[in-house]
């Protein structure tokens, strides 16, 4: 007997019908091989023949059958979990290669293949190159291109179908590339199936599986073949699309980026903007300017004008590297229009970006701008200044109280300050030159200046009248390039007094210019009385005089390198005592009793000590120094 669960063995007897049945149940409910059933089946033929037989017979073919549907649903159910699988690896997996090797080794799996493999269509070619490979066991075979057309693979993405062969290397329908049946031929391929990999109706590429056997592939394995080339495509698709979002996300953050950089630009030069502007609305000194620019860009300023003059400065933040090189500044000129006012300098350490270029550019605009006011301030003070000046010296008597009013607003003519006016000219220089040097003395002095009468007057309180001449002729004739000739007047405390003081200094000035004196300075009382008797007469005239009485000393002095002139001068200076002139002139009493006999010789007699000649030596004498060539005589060598 058999124990439990135990299959009877067969016998030569014809098996019972209970026990034929029961067989086949077993073999169901155990899953076991369809040969078991096949064999049951051949016992039952080969049994003598009973009523049962036909019926066991039916019985085991239904059991075959059943068995058959069963093993395809189990083969159905693997290839729907490896869909599934698949299916969930594309939304799992963010490698493109781990995705497509997953779904090769899973085709491997269910076909029961020794080598599945994928390959793409190149773009540019359209080739079809290996992408990813499971089960190779060589290297050419991993690198083979098909030409289209060509092998199975060209095939396929030519055709866009499903193809199949149980030898690949004999197979009549196919063209092959010698290089792939080389590397089919060393892997040891034999069966190989294809079908196509679409996205809609484009071939982008073919899953193959391969044996190293004849295998006829059917088609259910080439339906399950197309099913994970379906998903093959879907990874492909999703890679580009992902590729795609992912360049458009790297350019829309470098859109970003570069908008967040705008921004930032924006926003500086805003904040530079906001910073500038009350410069210009407030009127600010180029000082302060320089030190908001300073500040905003973080870096030493200077503003200098077109002469290269320094107009303004600021330091830049401490901290830098003394010992290091010193950068080349950043250089951008001041200008409004065509007109060019110099030139607004920045150095750092670092260089500027584009966007600090162009605050540095918007900062020498707002120079401009206050460059300009500063300028339209000066020219409408100094017009003020010399509205004031012209006011005070015109004839007639100004409205005192308004005058007042004029000069607080001006800063001038403060109660107490002693004034001094100073009348100048200059040859072959415009008077607009001139006037202009003046005003700008002037306004540093706290004075004022203006044209009067065809000459500049300029008023400089705190300063006695010589030297306010000499400082008016010294710095104007700088200014100039030429001499300046002026003449002041004698200080007065209250603007009352101004309109005498005028006159006073335009006869200092003529007295000057009569004199010969040009480019000299000096006030009316320096000239002596003689200078002021000779109001009016000519520079030639006074030089005539000169050369008639004191001509033949000074030439016997220069043609013999006497002392006649000194000693005459000293003579008179010691109230015509020769022993005074002797200690004057530190020699012997004698020797100037020698020298007044000479000068008696020279001149024809003793008349030049008699009183109508005295007085006409010592006017002679009076001319000489207040022309200034007395010295000129002094210089001869005594003898």
């Amino acid at each position: 007997m058999n124990g439990p669960g135990q299959r009877p063995a067969p016998s030569d007897r014809a098996p019972a019908q209970s026990v034929v049945l029961a067989r086949l149940l077993d073999v169901l409910a155990d899953e076991g091989p369809v040969a078991e059933i096949d064999a049951l089946a051949a016992q039952v033929r080969e049994a003598p023949q009973s009523p049962d037989r036909q019926v066991l017979l039916l019985a085991a073919e239904d059991a075959r059958r059943i068995r058959e549907l069963l093993a395809q649903r189990e083969r159905r159910e693997a290839e729907m979990q490896a869909l599934y699988e698949t299916a969930r690896d594309l939304t799992s997996l963010r490698d493109v290669d781990g995705a497509l090797h997953a779904i090769v080794d899973r085709v491997r799996r269910l076909l029961g293949a020794d080598l599945t493999y994928i390959a793409l269509v190149d773009e540019e070619t359209g080739d079809a190159y290996m992408r990813v490979t499971s089960g190779a066991m060589t290297a050419p075979i991993e690198t083979v291109r098909q030409p289209r057309g060509w092998g199975i693979g060209g095939r396929v993405i030519e055709t866009g179908q499903p193809i199949a062969t149980a030898d690949y290397l004999a197979d009549p329908r196919l063209a092959l590339s010698p290089s792939v049946a080389a590397a089919v031929r060393e892997e040891g391929i034999v069966g190989i199936a294809g079908v196509p990999m679409k996205l809609g109706s484009q071939v982008i590429g073919a899953l193959f599986a391969a044996d190293r056997r004849r295998r006829t592939f059917d088609q259910a394995e080439i339906a399950l073949l197309s099913s994970l080339a379906n998903h093959a495509s879907v990874v492909i698709e999703n890679a580009r699309l992902f590729a795609g979002v992912r360049a458009s996300t790297e350019e829309l953050r470098e859109a970003n980026a570069r908008l967040s950089e705008q921004r930032h630009v924006l926003e500086r030069a805003s904040a530079a903007h906001e910073q500038l502007m009350p410069l210009a609305l407030s009127r600010a000194d180029l000082g302060q300017f320089a030190e908001t620019v300073s500040r905003i860009l973080g870096g030493a300023v200077e503003l200098v004008d077109t002469e290269g003059r320094l107009l303004a400065t600021a330091d830049g933040p401490a901290g830098g590297d003394d010992d290091g090189p010193v950068p080349a500044p950043a250089v951008v000129r001041v200008r409004a229009g065509k007109e060019v006012f110099g030139s607004l300098r920045l150095t750092r350490a670092t260089p500027l970006t584009e966007a600090e270029m162009r605050t540095l550019e918007r900062a020498a605009q707002t120079a401009a701008l206050l460059v300009l006011m500063e300028r339209q301030t000066a020219l409408l003070e100094e017009e003020l200044r010399a509205e004031l000046l012209d006011d005070l010296l015109a004839d007639g008597t100004p409205d005192w109280d308004v005058v007042r009013r004029r000069a607080e607003r001006l800063g001038v003519l403060r109660p107490g300050e002693l004034q001094t006016l100073v009348v100048c000219s200059a040859t072959d220089v415009p008077l607009s030159a001139l006037l202009t040097a003046a005003g700008a003395l002037a306004a540093r002095s706290g004075g004022l200046a203006s044209e009067h009468s065809g000459s500049v007057v300029v008023l400089l309180p705190g300063t006695d009248g010589g030297t306010a001449a000499r400082t008016v002729a010294a710095e104007l004739g700088r200014f100039v390039g030429a001499p300046v000739t002026a003449g002041a007047s004698g200080q007065a405390a209250t603007a009352t007094d101004l309109h005498a003081l005028h006159r006073e200094a335009a006869r200092g000035h003529r007295l000057l210019l009569a004199l010969g004196r040009e480019g000299d300075g000096a006030m009316l009382q320096e000239l002596g009385i003689v200078g002021q008797l000779l109001e009016g007469a000519t520079p030639g005239r006074v030089q005539r005089v000169v050369d008639r009485v004191l001509g033949p000393l000074t030439a016997y002095d220069a043609q013999h390198s006497a002392a006649l002139f000194d000693t005459v001068e000293a003579y008179f200076a010691c109230g015509q005592s020769p022993p005074e002139a002797a200690r004057r002139l530190q020699v012997h009493v004698n020797t100037v009793y020698q020298r007044l006999e000479r000068v008696d010789r020279v001149l024809g007699g003793t008349g030049w000590r008699e009183p109508q000649g005295a007085l006409e030596m010592q006017m002679a004498l009076q001319l000489h120094r207040a022309t200034g060539r007395a010295a000129d005589a002094r210089s001869t060598p005594t003898r």
